[in-house]
């Protein structure tokens, strides 16, 4: 099939309908993607096999891009700040005895100590992707959630180091040859810092263009294309993508944190698709198949059983030693089960390496290459529900306050100004400017003799009617009044209000009674509401982490 858009097209609504089907069973929807893309992928030679995976790089890419953004959005530096010790000390602690536990099991087996030096460093590696995705979907909200989201957002850093590490040495045992460290290492080092210099310098470029931009309208654009540049330029200097989105949105996020809210908001509703794409496409890379060459089913399985023993136990003894909340302690182990991107990377890089280094070292790197490809495959199904049951133990699904929640939970009477100074038909311009002097509002309702609503005169009509000279006496407020078509009532829903400023674009709603009513109970400025629920958010999140 090379018709791209159909086969997108496709992938999109049959992953909608599995991931509804999932959501259902009570399972993560992310879990369900996999599945889909597994059955019409490489291990049933489905329609996702062969080459065709290969043409949709571009949308890994992006949707990785997305993913590391995302999680960079969430890392809030004093939040940060506030776990930072405990973060330290778990990431280390999770991953070296990850590294040690996996190499151990691996040289019993295979009786190879630079066999186990690789696996046991590509095995300290976490993916971001399924644990953003269900982390997501459930609307986790914690300490647990932010441990998580901040190892993940590191562990590919510290992999990438361990891996420089170990290579030295596994090359050394290899060809007898003393090890170079610092050659060696230099690769790793020069890597991280070009990844976080590129996510740097493009947050910084961001924040200004956001911050400048008048047409709030073109905000995705800004957002998808400074995302799509960062993963361009990552590719082209060889560098880790989704540590430079990390870090694109970390500077995005943290320059501007209140107004950049907005932004990431777009994002996100834009990349639904684009996430069922990226996870189906993950299940049609993996292939079964693999499991049945050689010794390869056994050592997998003690690689996933260490691996899964190594961050669970990491987990638990770094937070006691940094004294990390008790929900931490115990369950933010199962949410590090992820392996995907780097792990896969590095072993392909490994069998590269080792190809070069005689038969032993070939037929050792194919193993590891094996081996790094079909636990990724069992580990990626194993991920979604572990990363559940760690945030569901630690009560933190559905806690992750959003706009949309807070307008949710409010009618239009809970918002509205009721206290305002009202402006009736017949008073002259003096009069309507000693009113507007005392207090900060850019418009003003003005009501008939009756009491009934009339219209509103802004600061904009204040203005033209200065230019009318020697009239100030004869200009009453029912002559500048501007008729108001756009009505709110005191019982209506907020979020239909608030679709309403943004569809029209527009920043004042005057609130009725009732429908059949003229009367005036209330005024809404769009300005003050979004205020108003930026705070609510930042105060409902900081009540669920205390």
């Amino acid at each position: 099939m090379n018709n791209m858009l159909l086969l997108i097209g496709v992938i999109i609504l049959l992953g909608t309908v599995v991931g509804k089907i999932f959501r259902k069973l009570n399972l993560p929807q992310v879990m369900g993607y996999m599945i889909l893309g597994f059955f019409i992928g490489e291990s049933f030679r489905g329609f996702l096999s062969g080459p065709v995976v290969d043409s949709f790089r571009p949308i890994i890419s992006l949707a990785l891009g997305i993913i590391g953004f995302m999680i960079g959005a969430e890392l809030n530096l004093k939040r940060f700040k506030r776990y930072s010790r405990s973060i330290y000390t778990i990431l280390f602690a999770e991953a070296f005895l990850t590294f040690f536990l996996v190499g151990g099991i691996t040289f019993l087996i295979t009786g190879k100590v630079y066999i186990g030096l690789m696996l046991g460093a590509l095995s300290s590696a976490t993916a971001p992707a399924a644990t953003y995705g269900v982390l997501g979907e459930y609307k986790a909200r914690g300490p647990v959630t932010m441990t998580a989201l901040s190892i993940v957002a590191l562990d590919d850093a510290l992999a990438l180091l361990i891996y420089g590490f170990a290579s030295v040495f596994a090359r050394s045992l290899i060809v007898h040859e003393n090890p170079s460290i610092l050659s060696t290492m230099a690769v790793p080092l020069i890597q991280i810092v070009s990844s976080v210099a590129i996510g740097a310098i493009a947050g910084f470029v961001l924040h200004k263009i956001s911050k400048n931009a008048r047409d709030k309208g073109r905000m995705l654009s800004y957002a998808l294309g400074t995302i799509i540049l960062v993963v361009g330029l990552s590719i082209y200097f060889k560098v880790d993508p989704i540590l430079a989105s990390m870090v694109l949105g970390v500077v995005a996020s943290n320059l501007r944190a209140s107004e950049s809210r907005e932004m990431f908001e777009v994002v996100k509703k834009f990349s639904s698709p684009i996430f069922i794409l990226f996870f189906v496409l993950v299940g049609a890379r993996l292939d079964a198949r693999i499991l049945a060459k050689g010794n390869v089913l056994i050592l997998a399985i003690a690689y996933i059983a260490s691996r899964s023993v190594g961050k669970v136990t990491g987990a638990y003894i770094g937070g006691k030693l940094s004294g990390a909340k008790a929900t931490v302690t115990k369950y933010l182990g199962f949410c590090l089960f992820d392996q995907a991107g780097v792990a896969v990377g590095l072993a392909i890089a490994t069998f590269h390496t080792f190809s070069f280094l005689g038969d032993e070292a070939r037929a050792a790197g194919f193993l590891i290459l094996s081996i790094i490809t079909a636990t990724t495959f069992l580990l990626q199904l194993i991920a979604p529900p572990m990363i559940k049951y760690g945030i569901k133990k630690a009560d933190e699904i559905n806690r992750d306050i959003t706009e949309e929640d807070v307008v949710e939970s409010h009618k239009v009477s809970d918002l509205m100004e009721k206290d305002f100074p009202a402006i009736k038909e017949n008073f002259n311009l003096p009069k309507i400017i000693s009113i507007m002097k005392e207090t900060s509002a850019n418009n003003f309702p003005v009501i008939k003799m009756n009491g009934d609503f009339m219209g509103v005169i802004s600061l904009g009509e204040i203005r033209d009617a200065f230019n009318e000279e020697q009239m100030d006496q004869l200009i009453l407020a029912g002559d500048i009044a501007r008729e108001v078509k756009t009505f709110a009532y005191s019982e209506q829903e907020l979020k239909e209000i608030m679709d309403t400023f943004k569809s029209k674009n527009i920043e004042y709603i005057p609130v009725l009674a009732k429908k059949t009513s003229r009367k005036l109970a209330g005024q809404l400025e769009y300005r003050k509401i979004t205020d108003y629920i930026t705070k609510e958010v930042l105060l409902r999140q900081q009540e669920l982490e205390v």
